[in-house]
């Protein structure tokens, strides 16, 4: 674990370009995976509303929600995730209350907006390939009710006490974490 004179800094993580490429690879099979789903249920549902609460053809409903369902993750994978890119040096620093990839700030909690965030869950996953995930869930609420989203970063073999430590720093109970 390094040491810090940021007494917020819990922790800095360095990867080599190709792990970080083998984790960007994984991580947006996941992503992609996700934002599959989700298009198929904007379409689905887009279809049906449209057809029922706007008295539309199901063709016209289908075409229109069809946009909606290729358009909405496709902005959703493009700007929501701006960490997943490749980069030189790839660094992740672990803030009490955010996590910064390779420059770009993921926030953990926020008491200062309307946005109040909080994490909720941070365990260990198993990927199919073998490799070992620490998992930030983050939570929020909107104007009509929670939402969350998830934020993983690939733990190196050596590394694996360090993530253990730094579950333990975030609050969390690392017997419950899943390694």
């Amino acid at each position: 674990m390094a040491l810090t004179t940021d007494p917020g800094l819990f922790l800095t993580w360095q990867y080599s370009d190709e792990e970080w490429e083998d984790y960007v690879r994984i991580e947006r099979k996941n992503k992609k995976e996700d934002n599959i789903f989700f298009g198929i249920g904007v379409f689905i549902i887009g279809t049906i509303g449209l057809v029922l609460l706007r008295s539309t053809t199901i063709l016209v409903g289908m075409a229109f929600a069809l946009f909606f369902a290729l358009l909405m993750p496709y902005l959703r994978m493009r700007f929501s995730y701006p960490h997943l890119k490749a980069a030189s040096s790839p660094t992740v620093e672990f803030y009490r209350d955010r996590i910064i990839a390779n420059g770009k700030k993921i926030v953990l909690e926020n008491d200062r907006d309307i946005k109040k965030r909080w994490l909720k869950h941070l365990k260990f996953i198993h990927t199919d390939e073998g490799v070992l995930l620490l998992e930030f869930d983050v939570h929020w609420i909107t104007g009509k009710g929670p939402t969350s989203d998830e934020f993983r970063f690939m733990v190196l073999p050596d590394k694996i006490n360090d993530a253990k430590q730094l579950i333990k720093q975030y609050g969390f109970n690392s017997f419950n974490s899943g390694i």
